[in-house]
């Protein structure tokens, strides 16, 4: 096992098995801020690039790139109807090789059922306008998540920064609203594998989870950190949990204070409705200057848990033992992490 980090200046190979010593490292695609590895070819990869001046990442000349060799040498794939957009989420399709989602910064999303030779327009969830009346881009306009439900692919979850969440019960030919928690951002979504009805949004005022397949939402307790980032339904037996990654102010201010994004792992043994502090090796739970951007479980254990993190590290989670550790640090910004052959 490998782990394939998407970074703010490109591509890490790394083996956590040794001190999470890097194997390989590319600058082409020269900067990710997502990825997603195929449902049947575990070195068929995807990776986008979005532009976060305040997150420290910046896209090249394109947004979405393929490596068909886990991860060894990358092809640019942007579609060319998202020439001039940046794609802030990417998503393979569960049980349909070959087929994967992007959605990008105005609100659009992508199909391509061919491992990305081409791309289709699918119905959007909600298209904002691409320019304000001033002519400049739209803010918030971008679809962060794209999230399947466990037991049919063709119902699709997205996340509009702005608006909320949207789902799709034909494979994204049309889409309906969700009812929308009280917040004003939305980061992300995860829905638990075992029960597609219970879900939680991460938002800019916490995270909310729901029983009731998005019909309403409840604001969870037990974080400290209101500006919840990432998710993730995760672990087996005793271990099955959510994780939640938020920080104490949005990215903006990360880099203005001594306590950077002063965020924190959390975890949910009752479905999102309450949180608690994860602990690090050691015992303690403390804050840290780094954000979880992103969760990964380990496909061959579902105990065994990945973080990016925006510090340029990465954590490792016991999900069985309820602890993380560091397994590599000084890289770029971590914004991704796959778990590979």
């Amino acid at each position: 096992m490998r782990l394939c980090a998407g970074t703010a200046k490109g591509i890490v190979i790394i083996d956590p098995a040794r001190g999470g010593r890097p194997l390989m490292a590319l600058a082409d695609p020269p900067s990710v801020w997502c990825m997603a590895r195929d449902a049947g070819d575990p070195n068929l990869l995807f990776a986008g690039a979005a532009h976060n001046a305040f997150a420290g990442s910046a896209r090249g000349r394109a947004s979405l790139a393929r490596s068909t060799d886990g991860g060894r040498s990358w092809t640019d794939i942007t579609p060319g109807a998202a020439r001039e957009e940046e794609v802030w989420a990417v998503a393979a399709a569960p049980g349909r090789s070959g087929t994967v989602y992007i959605g990008t910064s105005r609100g659009r999303l992508f199909r391509s059922e061919n491992a990305g030779a081409s791309f289709r327009e699918c119905a959007a969830p909600r298209r904002p306008p691409a320019r304000d009346r001033f002519g400049a881009a739209a803010p918030r306009a971008s679809i962060r998540a794209i999230r399947f439900s466990p037991r049919d692919a063709s119902v699709i979850h997205v996340v509009l920064e702005a608006a909320g969440v949207f789902r799709s019960t034909d494979g994204a030919r049309g889409f309906e609203a969700l009812e929308r928690p009280a917040a004003e951002e939305f980061h992300d979504l995860a829905i638990d594998p075992g029960d597609p009805s219970r879900m939680a949004v991460a938002t800019d005022a916490g995270v909310y989870f729901s029983a009731t397949g998005g019909a309403s939402w409840s604001r969870a307790a037990g974080l400290s950190r209101e500006w919840a980032i990432a998710l993730l339904f995760a672990g087996a037996g005793a271990g099955h949990s959510v994780f939640a990654s938020a920080a104490a102010a949005p990215p903006p201010l990360w880099a203005m204070g001594p306590a950077g994004a002063d965020a924190m792992i959390f975890r949910s043994f009752d479905q999102g409705r309450t949180f608690a502090p994860l602990a690090y090796a050691g015992g303690a739970a403390h804050p840290g200057r780094g954000a979880a951007m992103r969760f990964a479980m380990n496909p061959d254990n579902p105990n065994d848990i990945f973080a990016a993190m925006s510090d340029g590290s990465i954590m490792r989670i016991d999900a069985a033992a309820g602890v993380a550790r560091l397994i590599a640090e000084r890289l770029p910004p971590v914004y991704d992490v796959l778990v590979i052959p």
